[in-house]
């Protein structure tokens, strides 16, 4: 692994250092006003004077000076923009094959003949599903729909995804997504990763980036592909912000407020975000089994009711400095705060004949949870030259601290209404701390007008430390069951890098990568002394052709190789109890999965596109349920299944009724097969399955809008599950006053309280069905006001970076 590091640093070194015999012809000159004032806030472009394409652009100095640098044969002019006046153009200038400095005359800018204070510009309303060359955005930023929710309301809602009732991501019928939040991998479990969607505050979404087949320069990790949760960035000079204030109700009462503040002066970026939520929710869930066979047959009938209450304090804060006209610092503090109190309440009918039971157990849980975390971004982009050279790197340091705390009360009735023996009860404290810290750099080289290299390296160490202490009551005292309890704790380090190269050759974009990740992980249950180490070094290639059919016309094909590792959770062979007769289990020998991905896309007027693929999985991780006849036992588990093959072709079909009605429409089919040994027994099955989403705007007024979804989901197969169909339409009103500053939204989920579905399996010796009600149908309503210099707009820096979503909770 050092050999490849030490390599790829003499690579990025030697890609760096321009060729000795390149031509350096050079042109100069500067940007003023009519006073000749200086403008160094004015961005320059080069373009080509054939087709005024724009070849670089640079940004002038405090003098207001620029200078391009490294430009080779042509004809070019020098456009100088800012906002507030007109653009200026200059005339063309011809450079030859010998070297040359040619000097501009000065670029006068004049000011709009407008006040700029007084003009309202209303940029075009981006469609809510947009599909592009290499992704499909969901642009929630200002609607109805994602007034008041939080960002896993959101994601379930986006075409091709769902989320299963133990909050698992799947994209376009797949599970293992990797989400990342402006760029940067949550490295959580699902459970944990749930628990931070819920505590993110929708307002502060502007869009969702669903990427089925990333190329090279993401993480290899996210065997279906990614989801990217981009945040709002404030873009305005001066002081500026908004407030949102929002309520709502469902199973309960909901309540949210943000406060978003952003001040920028001279060269410096400061910005803030504050939210609180209040939610409470809940859901039904029915379990209907049968353990054995014939006159031995024992049926078990459950329905749990899962009462929540969540109480979230959420913030992010940061500053970006620009240290120099090509270099830009920046400092991020982020973190969450979360009680939750969960009231769950289970009754379960035992008998051979469940109309007239043998007994009956009533369990009552009560979890109160308190989930922390609090992270550290540093982060700097240097923009080496004009040429469009570019190196950026980021630190992240996070920790999530996590702590559960349960009380069990298990109760036997007799038909007769009489208490069988004496109530079982039982108590836990799971505390769980993970840290996380990662750091990469990324490196751009162009390599004429048409093609560039990109290099990086990154290092992600993770520690994931889970200590359940279980306890019963026996006597009046409580003690220590040996069997419950357990002490894991979850080690990884991944040290990665990458090469991606991509050129234009007429009609034709190639793209290709290769990316290197060694990985090496110890996973160690103290209690039970099970140790599990592994040291393996994986390359996964990428592949990507465009070709530009005709003006209307566009088609893709690409490749890429990915892994998805388990999340921690899923090694601790400790199993978690909902009663004595229903758990759900770790597996510490679960290896990572493999998937090769192909895919087609077609575009028709840069407006219809089409996509469709195949993927095959090896070793792929499947949830499985096991059963023990002889104590009548259920618990979940995973374990790494041979192959799943899936076929999958999307459409997005935007269509313009009227000026007034937008519609788009996603319509998403996918084959999914699973094969191979699971457990004790061999699966082998697959169906087609089919979702839909169709959504519709209405422009009633410059001031008042409408929107309105209906979403379809077939009944699918997912490994020795059968689950149902669902379907559900949501809709919203919007209307905005105050000269635009303040709008205010309603909108309601789910109208019908149709999302309900049913889960079942009748595999091996089991027998399970399960009818999920989830709540789904929710009314909000949502204000919002932006305050503060809402006029002219800035330079304002990303970053980027990856690393959150497998870690564990109960």
């Amino acid at each position: 692994m050092k050999t490849l590091i030490y390599l790829f640093i003499a690579l990025a070194c030697f890609s760096a250092t321009p060729p000795a015999n390149a031509q350096q012809s050079v042109i100069r000159g500067s940007v003023t006003d009519e006073q000749q004032q200086v403008l160094s806030l004015a961005t320059i472009h080069l373009l080509d004077a054939g087709d005024s394409s724009v070849v670089k652009t640079i940004f002038p100095d405090k003098q207001g000076q620029f200078t391009f640098t490294g430009v080779g044969p042509g004809n070019y002019r020098v456009k100088a923009v800012l906002v507030g006046y007109e653009d200026a153009v200059s005339n063309a200038v011809a450079i030859t094959s010998a070297d040359h400095t040619r000097e501009l005359p000065p670029l006068v800018l004049k000011p709009e003949n407008k006040v700029l204070g007084e003009v309202t510009i209303d940029a075009p309303q981006r469609p809510l599903v947009e599909r592009k060359p290499d992704m499909l955005v969901v642009n929630v930023e200002n609607s109805t729909l994602a007034a008041g929710n939080t960002a896993m309301d959101i994601l379930e809602r986006s075409p091709g995804v769902t989320v299963d009732k133990d909050d698992n991501i799947s994209l376009m019928g797949k599970q293992g997504v990797t989400v990342m939040i402006d760029g940067k991998q949550t490295y959580l479990s699902a459970a944990q990763l749930a628990n931070l969607l819920r505590s993110t505050d929708g307002n502060s979404i502007k869009s969702i980036e669903l990427i089925t087949n990333p190329s090279a320069k993401y993480d290899a990790s996210g065997t279906a592909g990614m989801i990217n949760i981009v945040l709002k960035k404030n873009k305005m000079t001066g002081t500026n912000g908004t407030l949102t204030l929002g309520t709502g109700y469902g199973w309960g009462h909901k309540a949210n407020t943000s406060l978003n503040i952003n001040h920028k002066a001279g060269n410096v970026n400061l910005f803030g975000n504050y939210s609180y939520m209040n939610n409470v929710s809940g859901q039904d869930i029915g379990i209907f089994r049968t353990v054995g066979a014939g006159g031995a047959a024992t049926s078990f009938d459950q329905l749990t009711e899962f009462n929540r209450k969540n109480r979230n304090h959420s913030f992010r804060a940061g500053v970006d400095y620009n240290t120099s006209e090509r270099n830009v610092l920046g400092l991020q503090l982020s973190g969450y705060a979360t009680n939750g109190d969960n009231n769950n309440n289970s009754g379960t009918s035992i008998g051979t004949n469940i109309a007239s039971p043998d007994s009956t157990l009533l369990t009552s849980s009560l979890f109160d949870g308190r989930y922390t975390s609090f992270a550290v971004n540093l982060n700097n982009q240097f923009t080496i030259d004009s040429n469009g050279r570019k190196l950026t790197a980021d630190v992240d340091i996070s920790r999530f601290n996590n702590e559960n705390r349960a009380n069990y009360n298990n109760t036997f009735f007799l038909p007769s209404g009489e208490i069988k023996g004496s109530p079982l009860l039982s108590r836990s404290n799971m505390p769980t701390i993970v840290d996380i810290r990662v750091a990469k750099a990324d490196y751009t080289h162009p390599l004429g007008k048409d093609s560039k290299m990109e290099a990086g390296l990154k290092y992600s160490d993770v520690e994931a430390d889970n200590d359940m202490v279980f306890e019963n009551q026996v006597g009046g005292d409580w003690q220590n069951d040996a069997g419950r309890t357990n002490h894991f704790v979850y080690k990884e380090q991944v040290a990665a890098a990458y090469l991606n190269y991509s050129t234009q050759l007429g009609d034709w974009g190639i793209q290709a990568g290769l990316r290197s990740e060694y990985t090496r992980s110890d996973g160690n249950s103290i209690t039970l002394e099970n140790r599990v180490q592994r040291d393996y070094v994986d390359f996964f290639p990428s592949i990507f052709v465009n070709y530009k059919i005709a003006d209307n016309h566009q088609a893709g094909l690409s490749y890429s190789k990915r892994i998805n590792r388990p999340n921690y959770g899923n090694l601790n062979p400790f199993a978690y109890f909902l009663d004595q007769y229903t758990s759900e289990q770790g597996n510490p020998y679960l290896g990572p999965e493999y998937t090769h991905a192909f895919e087609f896309s077609y575009t028709l007027m840069e407006k219809y596109h089409l996509t469709a693929g195949y993927s095959l999985t090896n070793d792929v991780i499947a949830e499985s349920m096991m059963q023990d006849d002889e104590t009548k036992s259920t618990w979940v588990t995973r374990d790494n299944l041979a192959k799943q093959a899936v076929w999958y072709t999307n459409l997005n079909i935007p269509v313009k009724f009227a000026k007034w009605w937008n519609t788009s429409t996603n319509i998403n089919g996918f084959y999914m097969s699973f094969d191979g040994q699971l457990g004790a027994s061999y699966l082998k099955q697959g169906q087609f399955a089919l979702q839909v989403r169709n959504n519709h705007t209405f422009n009633i007024t410059p001031s008042f809008s409408a929107e309105a979804s209906v979403n379809y989901q077939s009944a699918l197969v997912y490994s020795i599950y059968r689950i149902s169909m669902r379907w559900a339409v949501d809709a919203g009103l919007s209307k905005s006053f105050l000269d635009k500053k303040a709008s205010l939204k309603l909108s309601v989920s789910d109208m019908f309280n149709t999302r309900a579905y049913d889960v079942k399996t009748s595999y091996a010796n089991l027998n399970v069905l399960v009818n999920q009600r989830p709540e789904t149908r929710v009314a909000r309503l949502t204000f919002t006001y932006n305050f503060g210099n809402l006029k002219n707009g800035a330079r304002h820096s990303d970053t980027q970076s990856e690393e959150k979503s497998r870690i564990s909770m109960p």
